[in-house]
């Protein structure tokens, strides 16, 4: 994988997202959506991942989606994290079981999701992102 720091989007005013998952299968399903619907995506199959493709990357990333349930570091920890360093970013964690409580205040995508439904809540996301 080249490193963050090359990977630029094609048109400078493309929306720039970062998938993590630990399975390749929904990260391919998440990338594939939302390269379709027009948006460059970086890819990372763990928290690690994510937090140093984060750091290095040069340019905005607009939003981020993580799975919650992943080795090494968790979308939770993940989400504090890059907060930390990219305050007010929006993030959609994912999740096959119940991670997150419903009460919670953050955003969250129940998996398995229908693309349709992926591309709805990126773009509800991306619209009251500050």
């Amino acid at each position: 994988m080249p490193e963050a720091e090359h990977l630029l989007p094609t048109r400078p005013d493309q929306t720039v997202i970062l998938v993590v998952d630990d399975d390749v299968m929904i990260r391919n399903v998440a990338r594939i959506t939302l390269e379709a619907a027009g948006y460059f995506i970086l890819t990372a199959h763990d928290g690690e991942e994510a937090l140093h493709i984060s750091r290095r990357f040069p340019g905005t990333i607009h939003a981020v989606l993580s799975d919650v349930g992943m080795p090494k570091m968790d979308g939770m920890e993940l989400r504090e994290r890059i907060l930390k360093d990219r305050p007010g970013i929006p993030i959609l964690l994912m999740s096959g079981h119940a991670d997150i409580p419903p009460s919670s205040n953050v955003p969250f995508l129940a998996k398995p999701f229908d693309p349709a439904a992926l591309k709805d809540r990126i773009r509800q996301l991306l619209a009251f992102a500050p």
